[in-house]
């Protein structure tokens, strides 16, 4: 009698959570409907435990009456009903929460911000003063960034940036969040993942101004339009990605590539990159990275090819201890540009503005060097002072390489707000000059990148 009872009075407390769970599964955006969900899912749990105990006191009162006393069997009898009923109880509650759980994941948003993106907004500015070309206080950047999570599958972002030129969506982008493999897909506009601090905005620099090397092979920044794929590789004791990347052109100062009119697959750019990282020690370690940009033809050139490989090695101590305020970062980058010039393209400019005769078109197979390296301390959570060198071939090879001697020094006020003082002497043709820069960056609330290591 009492095991038939039980099971009976299990199946009916089944069927009754299934029953009052079910129409509650559909859900609604409705702020009423989501509190009554949860008062019911409350009330099937104490059901739940009320008959329960009712079970337990009618087996005792059974047991009573007829006078049975336990024994071994009985006993574990008991042990076998009481596993028995846990796992009923398990059942149930997994039935429950599995078609609870669309609706309790709406109703956990209960305020509408909660729907919104993270918002931030970054203003860099500099004054500057040069030998040659005097003094200047230049705005460089209002930037909003916006990002958010579209679905389980994928998120979304954006930079809109401002300047005394404009304002131009810098990068908009899409990033898959759940492919299989270690694969991540990304497309739209964005900074492609070439070489090491092409990749990073103005303000992310650890120096006020772009390397010269990357200002003149990449055009700046890697801006981008296309799609890029990232793979990182299973590899239980080594980190390693490889990207493969598929663009209209590379740069956002590159203006010799149409940025918008269809093209021949020819005339895409084409990038691969692989990147590792090794540990050296507790609080040693350092990031190597190769990056080849291909573009098959370039029509300014004679639609001759063009081929820019990049290898960039970065050192980084970050004694454990005082791993937020100490440490030491040594970062280089060495970019080799090939392709083949037209060596009077600069003659044929000057003389279609004086208008004058311009010389024939000479092209030449030419290959420049550029590379940057630069050391950086953090002696305290305030102050990082460092050095950095340059050295940049001009793409034609015309004139004499540049070189650049930089030392500054960069003041954290806060993680939001930061000053830098540089110097740097340009050793350079037609004339040296020296300047002097003072750049004052800030945060605005949230921000997709803001201050990052470098």
């Amino acid at each position: 009698m009492g095991s038939g009872f039980i099971v009976r009075a299990r199946a009916a407390v089944l069927v009754t959570a299934l029953t009052i769970v079910a129409p509650a599964g559909a859900g609604s955006d409705d702020g009423a409907e989501q509190k009554e969900l949860r008062k019911e899912l409350e009330a099937v749990k104490e059901e739940l435990r009320r008959v329960e105990q009712q079970m337990k006191e009618q087996q005792e009162l059974i047991r009573k009456l007829s006078g049975e006393k336990p024994t071994a069997p009985a006993a574990a009898a008991s042990e076998e009903e009481q596993r028995k009923t846990e796992e009923l109880k398990q059942t149930i509650t997994e039935a429950i929460e599995e078609k609870l759980q669309p609706a309790l994941a709406a109703a956990n948003k209960t305020f509408p911000s909660q729907f919104n993106p993270a918002i931030g907004f970054i203003v860099d500015t500099v004054g500057s003063y040069s030998r040659r070309d005097k003094a200047n206080f230049e705005f460089r950047s209002g930037e909003l960034g916006v990002s958010a999570n579209i679905d389980p599958f994928a998120r979304g972002f954006a930079i809109i940036n401002g300047t005394a030129d404009g304002i131009e969506v810098e990068e908009a982008g899409i990033i898959t969040t759940s492919l299989p493999y270690n694969l991540t897909v990304k497309g739209g506009r964005f900074f492609a993942d070439f070489g090491r601090l092409s990749k990073f905005h103005d303000h992310d620099l650890p120096f006020v101004n772009r390397p010269m090397a990357l200002d003149t092979y990449v055009g700046g920044e890697s801006q981008s339009d296309g799609v890029e794929v990232s793979w990182l590789a299973p590899l239980s004791s080594q980190y390693l990605t490889l990207t493969g990347g598929w663009y209209n052109k590379m740069g956002a100062g590159n203006d010799r590539v149409s940025n918008t009119e269809p093209r021949d697959f020819s005339k895409f750019t084409y990038m691969g990159r692989a990147n590792t990282y090794f540990n050296l020690g507790d609080a040693h370690g350092a990031d190597l990275g190769v990056s080849d940009a291909y573009t098959p033809k370039v029509d300014v050139d004679n639609a001759k090819s063009r081929n820019l490989l990049d290898v960039d090695f970065t050192y980084r101590y970050t004694p454990l201890s005082q791993a937020a305020y100490r440490g030491l970062v040594w970062g280089n980058e060495f970019l080799l540009n090939h392709e083949t010039r037209d060596v009077n393209a600069a003659a044929e400019a000057e003389a279609t503005t004086a208008g004058t005769e311009a010389p024939p078109h000479d092209f030449r197979h030419r290959d420049a060097f550029g590379m940057y390296s630069y050391l950086e301390a953090r002696l305290s959570r305030v102050i990082y002072p460092g050095f950095l060198f340059e050295y940049v071939d001009d793409l034609d090879r015309l004139t004499p390489a540049t070189k650049g001697y930089s030392p500054y020094l960069t003041l954290w006020a806060s993680e939001f707000q930061r000053f830098r003082l540089q110097y740097t002497h340009l050793d350079q043709s037609p004339r040296d000059d020296d300047k002097f820069f003072l750049q004052w960056t800030v945060i605005l609330g949230s921000h997709v990148h803001s201050f990052r290591d470098r």
